[in-house]
């Protein structure tokens, strides 16, 4: 590789004059100019992911920040990001750092340093296109779980359907509960791991090989092996790194046939947008009460903006409760106006039931009516069963209100 691709952002017309000049004079790099917004590099970066992007967070540090960790956990975006500012400040400097910043330089003070760096990436990609492409794992599936409002049993979705696809495929199963500070899938499962992801976060993800994350993955008697974001909540550690999220997960899908991540209720942040994009599927688990289905509306506005819709399967649990007033349990698909992916009936006894054993539906009643529709559910998640054809039902009716996506 001869020239190095490089888009630059910068905060002030005096430090956007000063880069192109010295841009310029680089004959092994190449780029269009240089930026003042920050959004308008996001759609390049995006579309055209760049081999270097320039950062200039001088005077607008909490934008440059959320903007680099956006950038930095996009997996289709393979962008290393360099750092300016006016300060060689240590807090600024760690929190570039945190968000995704490989190189930081005061700038203009340290312009010598810029040309340095980028001198020293270049060799380091051209270094690397020159070797033989490693030999790439088979990757398995992703399927996210995630309930709009808590309380829903999304954590028992997550760890039945695991424990289901496990029996149904015959292939190795991992269940990750990404909940950093209130996890309770150890508790679920009386389990006691030794080690979470929250030990792994002061780390160095270049530094962790496999071994490091076999010790995270905890057996359970179900054939499914769970790793967890903290053993609990007295746990004294930092948010795991993107680049951390980003080795965790890669490391399971290399391994596992199927990765089930249990995703924190109703937490929208940039984990959980890199964590549905990256997704096969998710799951998105309603129960049948107006806050919980309006809170699940909401969510699909969101998704429709965002998200390719085809990948979110729309769950509804303990569905033969009484539903809202005014609607039957067997029109929620109509009033939704969006297609039911699957039904899971409730049993609160047997729930209790596993529970306080920590054990899996199927363990205790393999032919109850909910473990029945757990089996169904992972048939159609794993390939084995096509899913239902056919368009949503129109929407009419009581959730009319609710449900109508807003055109503007």
């Amino acid at each position: 590789m001869s020239t190095l691709r490089v888009v630059a952002a910068v905060s002030s017309e005096e430090t956007r004059s000063a880069l192109y000049a010295q841009l310029r004079a680089l004959g092994f790099v190449d780029f269009n100019g240089v930026l003042l917004e920050l959004s308008d590099a996001v759609s390049i970066c995006r579309n055209d992911a760049p081999d270097v992007l320039i950062v200039d967070m001088t005077g607008r540090e909490l934008d440059a920040e959320l903007f680099m960790q956006t950038i930095s956990m996009d997996p289709d975006t393979p962008t290393t990001i360099f750092a300016l500012h006016k300060s060689l400040d240590h807090d600024i400097i760690v929190q570039a750092v945190k968000h995704g910043a490989r190189e930081f330089i005061q700038y203009p003070e340290e312009a010598d340093k810029l040309d340095m760096a980028l001198k020293k990436y270049l060799a380091v990609i051209s270094r690397k296109s020159m070797m033989p492409e490693p030999k790439v794992r088979e990757q398995g599936r992703l399927i996210s779980v995630f309930s709009a409002k808590g309380g829903v049993g999304a954590s028992t979705v997550a760890v039945n359907l695991a424990a289901e696809l496990r029996s149904v495929s015959d292939k190795p199963v991992a269940l990750l509960d990404l909940d950093q500070v209130f996890s309770n899938m150890a508790v679920m499962l009386n389990l006691t791991p030794s080690h979470s992801l929250g030990d792994l976060a002061d780390s160095d993800p270049a530094d962790l090989d496999d071994s490091v994350f076999a010790r995270v993955a905890v057996s359970h008697e179900s054939g499914i092996d769970i790793a967890v974001g903290s053993k609990s909540v007295l746990d004294d550690h930092n948010l795991i790194s993107p680049e951390l999220l980003t080795r965790t997960i890669d490391y399971f899908l290399s391994h596992y046939a199927f990765l089930v991540i249990d995703l924190p209720s109703h937490t929208l942040d940039p984990y959980h947008q890199y964590v549905v994009e990256r997704s096969d599927l998710l799951l998105l688990v309603s129960a049948l009460d107006v806050p919980g289905l309006a809170r699940t509306r909401q969510y699909l506005e969101l998704a429709r903006q965002y998200l390719e819709l085809s990948k979110v399967k729309l769950t509804l649990n303990r569905w033969n409760q009484k539903a809202a007033y005014g609607m039957s349990n067997e029109s929620v698909e109509e009033k939704f106006g969006y297609p039911v992916y699957a039904r899971l009936p409730n049993d609160w006894e047997l729930n209790v039931e596993a529970t306080s054993l920590g054990c899996v539906y199927s363990k205790i009643k393999p032919q109850a009516e909910l473990t029945k529709a757990y089996r169904h559910l992972a048939m159609l998640v794993s390939g084995l069963q096509a899913e239902p054809s056919g368009e949503a039902s129109a929407r009419s009716g009581f959730l009319s209100k609710l449900f109508i996506a807003k055109k503007k």
